[in-house]
């Protein structure tokens, strides 16, 4: 019987901050958190008799091979190729994690992790036509190739082969030909007002039109790109020196079944669609302690340079694989646990395209 990929990682959608790593969540499996109560007595009864291991044989226990795991989204607007490679965990197996690993989708796309990367498997792209193999990537622990070698064509279907010499792994998607242009948005400001502080807030929200006459999936995704100072101290003279540099932050959405961030236009072929509400924090000024102690001020504060709108017509994969996530990592005791989906055969994971459009709001 081939396993299954469950949602044994954590997923988090947003995008860390320039510099700063992410910093991925460890939650219990939903199995001990909705009968962590029953667990613990079962396991105090056995505690006097003999342990559950031993009144199994040995012979009887499953034996599960472990099994290559892809990860990988190709577009033609993105300007270099990823594919992160890993493995499953065999059941009853002995494996040793590195303290804080764990499988990170970054704002829904960009797989990070440190988490048992393959640097020696052979990771080739196909078109039907042409190929080309990804080198391995040490500082981002993925398989990495510029666009500009292989380019992603919109309408095209291509295939993804990765082997480490005993196990062999594929999966395929098509790009979707079309990308579909965002009809109209609203950008509004509001103070929000806490305990202790008022933020100024950023609200968004945009439509567009359903490609009529066939099956479309789409996701949303905006950010407010930035420029902001780093001060940096002379630990010497105590002299400061402020560069400037660019930061994207991301939208969080809050919508409802009917406006998701994953949305397909099943029933609703032809009709107009809408965002969730996406919010945001205004980005303020930036503060540095410096080695007395007492808080350094840039002398210039974050700038605007606009807010990209971005809507990707995505094909069935990437669709389904998001939406999983989503229902896998519900905090619903009382819900079954959601499976991950996989299209790779051989393996487990996912390859999947969208096309890409983007309308930029300029301050």
């Amino acid at each position: 019987m081939k396993p299954v990929l469950k949602a044994n990682f954590t997923y988090t959608q947003k995008l860390p901050a320039s510099g700063e790593a992410a910093r991925p969540r460890l939650r219990l499996p939903r199995l001990f958190m909705s009968y962590g109560p029953v667990v613990f007595l079962l396991l105090t009864g056995l505690s006097s008799c003999e342990t559950l291991v031993n009144t199994v044989p040995e012979s009887k226990l499953p034996r599960m091979e472990s099994q290559l795991t892809v990860f990988s989204f190709v577009s033609p607007q993105d300007t270099v190729i990823r594919v992160k490679v890993s493995q499953t965990v065999p059941l009853f197996g002995e494996y040793t994690f590195s303290p804080g690993t764990s499988l990170v989708v970054a704002d829904g796309d960009t797989i990070l992790s440190n988490i048992d990367s393959f640097t020696t498997a052979t990771v080739v792209i196909s078109d039907g036509v042409s190929s080309a193999t990804l080198p391995y990537n040490s500082r981002e622990q993925v398989y990495a190739l510029p666009a500009r070698q292989f380019p992603i064509k919109a309408g095209t279907t291509y295939s993804l082969t990765v082997t480490d010499g005993k196990r062999s792994a594929q999966a395929s998607c098509t790009v979707p030909p079309e990308q579909v242009p965002i009809k109209e948005y609203t950008l509004d400001t509001a103070l929000v007002t806490g305990l202790s502080r008022r933020d100024t807030s950023l609200i968004l929200s945009f439509t567009w039109n359903d490609l009529a006459g066939k099956e479309n999936y789409y996701r949303v995704k905006a950010f407010e790109l930035f420029e902001y100072s780093v001060v940096k101290i002379d630990t010497i003279t105590q002299a400061t020196k402020e560069a400037r540099t660019l930061g994207r932050s991301y939208f969080r959405w809050v919508g409802t079944s009917s406006r998701n961030v994953f949305q397909n236009d099943t029933n609703l072929d032809g009709t107009l669609f809408s965002s969730p509400q996406g919010r945001k924090p205004k980005e303020g000024l930036q503060y540095l302690a410096s080695l007395t102690g007492g808080p350094v001020k840039p002398e210039r504060g974050p700038e605007n340079k606009g807010t990209f709108l971005l809507l990707l017509n995505t094909d069935s994969h990437y669709y389904r694989f998001h939406r999983s996530v989503q229902q896998a990592g519900e905090d619903n005791p009382f819900a079954e646990p959601a499976l991950v989906y996989t299209n790779v055969k051989g393996g487990l994971g996912v390859f999947a395209a969208y096309n890409q459009s983007v309308q930029v709001i300029k301050p």
